[in-house]
């Protein structure tokens, strides 16, 4: 099927989809190019993005369609999209008339990491659009100002800097969790997942713990072995499943909400690593 597909419009007529492309990337737009798609134009474009985590590896494509108009999203397209980018001018108010539209179609077609773009957020409605607002007229899409004020920009939750502005859109397409992702040990463990995700095996089992240089290969693994395994692979499960309904089940909550419920999925990951690692020590 390929890999998952990130759709960016734009309902800006200054601001090109290929533009927010280049701010996700960090270079331009000037190689790796790829046409997606069969039918009638607008065509749509790709760019491949590298998405390297802590706990996983994967590749989406960013897809830059020319039309802000969702009809003419080829169905090639939408039956590999699993998310969504939409940019539009916040000091437009008559955008808050489409963003219904935009909500029902992202529903529609079961896409569950959407965000609205905009350079900047009106404080005050008589300027434009403001979060509030956004938020009311669309709960399935989130909101990330690209530039926003220098006041957010410096703003600090638990001690810590919130990403802005394009740091954090690229964290949250970091901390979503892709349909095709590659899940591994991160720093922990410097080996390439194989693609059947045995990197989710534990390293500890009796196989190896004793560090004798025996591994799986030597003979089948015992009722033990094959029970901490499971025992393992349901927690990665269970814990996997909350980080895929962050978006759906996060939506109505303020961003400081959600980056301290973010920071608590993370420190789960991280408990559970560091208690496998403390068994592995001699």
């Amino acid at each position: 099927m390929g890999e998952p597909i990130v759709l960016i419009l734009s309902a800006d007529a200054a601001v090109k989809p290929d533009s927010i492309v280049e701010r996700i990337r960090k270079h331009t737009n000037n190689q790796d190019r790829i046409t997606l798609g069969t039918e009638d134009p607008p065509e749509s474009f790709g760019y491949p993005y590298q998405i390297h985590t802590k706990y996983y590896d994967t590749q989406v494509v960013l897809c830059a369609h020319s039309s802000a108009e969702l009809s003419t999203v080829p169905s090639a397209i939408l039956k590999r999209t699993e998310g969504i980018l939409i940019y539009f001018d916040a000091k437009d108010r008559n955008f808050l008339e489409r963003l219904p539209a935009y909500g029902a179609f992202v529903q529609q077609h079961e896409i569950e990491f959407g965000i609205l773009l905009c350079s900047t957020l009106q404080d005050s409605s008589a300027d434009g659009v403001t979060y509030g607002e956004a938020k009311s007229q669309c709960t399935v899409l989130d909101v990330i100002e690209l530039e926003p004020n220098a006041d957010e920009a410096d703003n600090e939750v638990a001690g810590a800097v919130e990403a802005t502005g394009v740091d954090e859109l690229i964290q949250a397409m970091h901390n979503y969790i892709w349909s095709n992702v590659n899940i591994h040990r991160g720093s922990r463990n410097a080996a390439t997942p194989d693609d059947d995700g045995s990197a989710l095996l534990p390293t500890n089992h009796p196989a190896n713990a004793d560090g004798g240089g025996e591994n799986e290969d030597d003979g089948p693994i015992t009722e033990e072995e094959e029970r901490i395994i499971e025992a393992e692979l349901n927690g990665f499960e269970r814990l996997l499943t909350e980080v895929m309904n962050f978006q759906p089940n996060t939506s109505n909550w303020t961003r400081n909400e959600r980056l301290m419920y973010a920071e608590e999925l993370a420190e789960m990951f991280d408990n559970m690593f560091e208690e496998d690692d403390s068994i592995e020590q001699p």
